[in-house]
């Protein structure tokens, strides 16, 4: 797996600053809560090759619409300005083009995912009178990863399970009363490069597609 060396080492600085400021959050409550949210995520082009008998070749390059994606989390606040939590998030970004020699190939498909987090979180409280900022990292596993290409009746797949990426996230809380409260961050997900083997209709495999969005999410917590 390879870092972003300048945005790993702003976010580790982030941490460490915004961590030797414990006294604003000495009166958070402790206890669960659990969210649930929507996100519009941004992929990348990438540019990659196709072994197998797709007939794509090498030199391939894809770009992506802004995807959808969905999720919640299951977490508890330790009172202390820490917090842990257990994510579930899936998002799927159509295909806006893939390119090759020969020109455009394929208009239409996605490259989606589905990937389970543990993520560790400090909280502001304090911070600002009605919102509280809060900063994160997770690890994630890849329960699946796909990329389909559809052309008139024939689908091809190649997906993969089993690895792991980071995500690196900051955002604020905002109240909506005693028990909810509206949630608003930006993350960034890195997967690197993923080797993709076949699944449906073609053999072979895709050689390393990058894979590491950036998305907007907007989601509803409820604490208990």
């Amino acid at each position: 797996m390879k870092f972003i060396p300048g945005f790993f080492s702003c976010a580790l600085a982030g941490c460490c600053t915004l961590t030797a400021m414990p006294a604003l959050a000495q009166d958070e409550a402790r206890g669960f809560y659990a969210t649930a949210y929507a996100q519009a995520s941004r992929l990348g082009s990438t540019s990659f090759g196709e072994i197998g008998n797709a007939g794509l070749g090498s030199g391939l390059e894809a770009k992506f619409d802004i995807g959808l994606g969905l999720g919640g989390d299951i977490g508890f606040r330790y009172g202390n300005g820490w917090a842990a939590e257990f994510e579930w998030n899936w998002r799927r970004h159509e295909l806006q083009s893939l390119r090759g020699g020969r020109g455009a190939l394929v208009d239409e498909g996605d490259f989606a995912s589905n990937i389970l987090f543990v993520n560790g979180l400090r909280r502001f409280e304090g911070a600002g009178d009605r919102w509280t900022p809060y900063l994160g990292v997770g690890l994630g596993w890849v329960q699946e990863i796909d990329f389909d290409l559809n052309t008139g009746a024939t689908e091809r797949a190649w997906s993969r399970q089993g690895e792991f990426g980071v995500q690196f996230m900051g955002g604020v809380e905002m109240p909506l009363g005693a028990d909810w409260r509206l949630t608003a961050d930006m993350r960034y997900l890195r997967l690197g490069s993923i080797e993709l083997p076949a699944e449906e209709g073609v053999t072979g495999r895709l050689a390393k597609p990058d894979y590491n969005p950036l998305s907007f999410q907007i989601g509803l917590r409820r604490s208990f």
